[in-house]
């Protein structure tokens, strides 16, 4: 029986021996009761997904309590060694594209709904008027990085580009030519065609159709040049892979399919123009394509105070937004986690009008930002030659070479005042292809930490789950990882005990971070601050979790 995706409840699962599909039925059945579907989440690995439905739709509290309550009566049954629920989270603005005079002012005013950087709504700033076609263009120093190439590779000739999003369409000014069609997929209907109907879900939270040919339109497009739609890297290759309808509400273990079929089929780079709560599966996926050489990059969110995931990860880029003139734009995600910037904000796009009218409008977000930096690798691995690159320094550490060329002075152009959120600054397309490449092999990517400084090792203490909320957060990790221990009141117990309530409530943790803003405050503020702000300023509502998790905060409350 097929389970409608807005209803339904994902939970990943790592089983001990034996990890078959059938014994993992048997041991859902009997603690879940029957109508649980069961399957491995991507071929010959041991993770394994199970599936049922929910009365109350994806994105309400009623969903997530649900996943998590689940998932925790598959943990007590001590046969897993992990366990988590994939539960979307609103790790995007509602309308990337398309925005309104008025709420493109008001983004790069820094006013959203939650009052995004303190601003309190009020008079927007005069309207601002339309940048030129080829801004984004002229501001890398495009024509000039195209000059600098050998035309064997010029245009990124060569390199194929992993595209996990809503999937492609017939727009004329994304066009078939820069797209691989031959190696698409659709991992949501399970099929070789990555075709966006742009049809919306009407069950699903915020659908975005059409998001795909947006962000594929400033990597690949081929439309004339008087529209504007000319993609940074039109002689590589990019493959459509349609692994979500909303960027704003997202199933991570459907792009973790996706970032697994990128690496099958030989992608090169992997650009993620979505974010979400994330889990140790799509993390592993992404761990794997780094190690297979794949530079990795996301997004790293809009109008939220939160670096999503997966660009919170550290063997994933994240790539924050700017504007016309090399302004942050305020409505980005920002924070250590994030690497480098690129164009974002007031970018012409390849979009539908609501009667599907193909058109080319500007866009706002970090989704375009982080298709302009895979254009930027693009780039970068046509004119070294992949191969080379791979021959000199290893396939394991071809990303941290990048990162590393990224952050040679003089490679990126860095404003005067530029905020440290927004990563080591703005690439300068030209500069990155003539930086002297490291002349000793830069370190493998391995969760050691992607942020825009090189930080110390973390001490042995910090425990993972601490981590992944402080690179979400922006925190410092041991902060959190103390505020833990006091807010599951395991003061007095052993470093083990404590280590198996973390892996227990681990993504109901991360996502307490990414929903409740009292949580977030709390878990990543250090005592002497929380006790200048007040205790009932910062009150924590664990909504949407296990009643065993809700109990033990609710205790310390």
């Amino acid at each position: 029986m097929s389970i409608d995706r807005a209803h339904e409840v994902r939970i990943v699962v790592d089983p001990h021996p034996p990890n078959t599909v059938a014994a993992v039925r048997v041991v859902v059945t009997a603690t879940l009761g029957p109508g649980w579907q069961v399957r491995r989440l991507v071929p010959r690995r041991p993770l394994i997904v199970v599936s049922g439905r929910s009365d109350e739709p994806v994105a309400t509290v009623g969903h997530a309590r649900r996943s998590h309550r689940a998932a925790m009566a598959l943990a007590a049954t001590g046969r897993f060694a992990r366990v988590e629920a994939d539960v979307p989270i609103r790790g995007y603005a509602e309308n990337e594209q398309g925005a309104s005079a008025d709420e493109t002012r008001a983004a790069d005013a820094g006013i959203d709904d939650a009052g995004i950087d303190g601003a309190e709504i009020g008079p927007l700033p005069q309207a601002q008027p339309e940048p030129p076609r080829d801004w984004v263009h002229r501001i890398l120093r495009w024509e000039q990085a195209l000059a600098a190439m050998s035309a064997d590779v010029r245009g990124g000739r060569g390199i194929r580009i992993g595209h996990p999003d809503t999937g492609y369409t017939l727009h004329q000014n994304l066009g078939l030519t820069g797209l691989d069609l031959t190696t698409d997929r659709d991992v949501i209907d399970s099929d070789d065609d990555a075709l966006d109907d742009l049809r919306q879900n009407a069950l699903w939270p915020l659908p975005f159709p059409g998001h795909g040919t947006a962000t594929a339109s400033v990597i690949v497009g081929h439309g004339p040049v008087s529209a504007g739609i000319v993609g940074l890297v039109q002689e590589a290759r990019l493959v459509p892979i349609r692994a979500i309808e909303s960027v704003v509400q997202v199933f991570d273990s459907d792009v973790a399919k996706a970032v697994e079929h990128a690496r099958r089929v030989g992608c090169h780079v992997i650009s993620m123009s979505l974010g979400g709560k994330g889990f140790f599966g799509l993390e592993e996926q992404i761990q794997q394509a780094v190690d297979a050489g794949l530079i990795v990059m996301a997004a790293a969110g809009n109008f939220v105070r939160f670096v999503t995931a997966p660009a919170s990860y550290p063997s994933c880029l994240a790539v924050a937004a700017t504007g016309p003139g090399d302004v942050p734009w305020s409505g980005s995600s920002r924070g250590p986690a994030v690497d480098v910037s690129m164009p974002g904000a007031q970018v012409y796009t390849a979009q539908f009008t609501e009667d599907h009218k193909p058109i080319v409008g500007l866009a706002n977000g970090t989704s375009f930002a982080v298709a302009h930096l895979a254009g930027a690798a693009a780039l970068w691995l046509a004119h070294h030659g992949r191969d080379t690159l791979i021959r000199r320094y290893g396939a394991r550490r071809i990303q941290a070479t990048f990162l590393a060329v990224l952050r040679t002075p003089g490679v990126c152009v860095v404003p005067p005042g530029w905020p440290a959120g927004w990563g080591v600054g703005r690439v300068d397309l030209p500069s990155l292809l003539s930086a002297p490449l490291p002349s000793l092999p830069g370190p493998a990517v391995a969760f050691t930490g992607s942020t825009a400084e090189a930080e110390p090792e973390p001490t042995a203490a910090v425990s993972e789950t601490a981590r992944r909320i402080a690179y979400a957060l922006g925190a410092d990790p041991e902060v959190v990882q103390i505020r833990l221990v006091e807010l599951l009141g395991m003061e007095t117990a052993d470093t083990e005990q404590f280590a198996e309530q973390l892996q227990l409530h681990e993504g109901e943790l991360v996502y307490l971070a990414y929903t409740d803003p009292g949580f977030a405050a709390s878990v990543s503020s250090r005592a002497e601050a929380l006790a200048d702000v007040g205790a009932a300023e910062i009150a924590i509502e664990p909504r949407g979790v296990s009643d065993s998790l809700a109990a033990l905060l609710t205790a310390r409350g």
